[in-house]
């Protein structure tokens, strides 16, 4: 009987704290933050995951509280430390900066693997980075190409560009055009600004595929929309030389392009 009426009151607790998240996370979004801080303190400092991560957020962009690096990244690392994955990036982001503490890769790879392999795609595409470069670890590309393949699979347009790049190279992989404009596509049909103009080169040189200055011109303007400096000129050069059908045919695909697809020029 006891043990019944224990869980009981465990219930109570946790449909309680569910409701005061609810509450704090509203006010945060509305930017309510003098709202939502006192209410996140209290779930924070009852082992409530996502308000510790929360409450790191604000401490570190000074949100309703003075900005404090030292109270950011211990909220973050309580919640990194029951699992949350967006607060392991974030003490990964910590020690790979040297913000509040001393710059420290391997424990920011440490981090990072933790919540890339919670499928966390920002994580995932920081430690490829860093097994590419081979910074502050051994440099390893077979690492490197398996967290950008398990990111570009997810979905992140960084990780989708960059493997298209290693296939376009054959850097690490067996070089492969076809799987290079594959990867460059999904990437770019996300809006990432290098993806689109890569693809426009593939298309105007005929790289995995027939020459077609049409598609080439209109990801090349795509990518100028975000103000990507080499599509700028490649949109010029390609001006110069299409004569004026072709040329009204490129501007119609640009237009249903830009329709279909965000323009952003920023990786996820």
């Amino acid at each position: 009987m006891k043990r019944i009426y224990s869980l009981v009151l465990i219930s109570l607790f946790s449909c309680h704290a569910f409701a005061e998240y609810d509450s704090a996370y509203a006010a945060y979004e509305n930017g309510n933050f003098s709202e939502a801080l006192p209410e996140f303190t209290e779930l924070a400092n009852a082992g409530h995951a996502k308000a510790q991560f929360y409450l790191g957020t604000m401490y570190r962009e000074g949100k309703g509280v003075e900005q404090d690096y030292d109270a950011s990244l211990k909220w973050y690392l309580k919640a990194a430390e029951q699992g949350e994955a967006k607060a392991q990036h974030n003490v990964a982001l910590f020690y790979h900066n040297g913000i509040s503490v001393e710059r420290n890769i391997p424990t920011a790879i440490e981090w990072y693997t933790r919540a890339a392999d919670q499928d966390y795609i920002e994580s995932q595409q920081n430690l490829a980075l860093l097994y590419y470069k081979g910074q502050g670890i051994e440099r390893d590309m077979d690492a490197a190409l398996k967290w950008w393949r398990r990111a570009a699979e997810l979905g992140g347009e960084r990780a989708q560009n960059n493997l298209a790049l290693m296939y376009l190279l054959g850097r690490g992989i067996e070089k492969d055009p076809q799987q290079a404009l594959v990867w460059y596509r999904k990437s770019a049909e996300q809006g990432f600004a290098e993806a689109q103009n890569s693809l426009g080169v593939m298309y105007h040189e005929g790289t995995g595929i027939g020459k077609d200055w049409v598609e080439a011109y209109a990801w090349f303007r795509l990518a100028n929309e975000s103000d990507h400096e080499m599509a700028k000129l490649n949109v010029a050069i390609l001006e110069s030389k299409m004569d004026e059908a072709d040329l009204k045919r490129a501007t119609e695909k640009f237009e249903e392009y830009k329709r279909k697809y965000s323009t952003r020029g920023k990786g996820k």
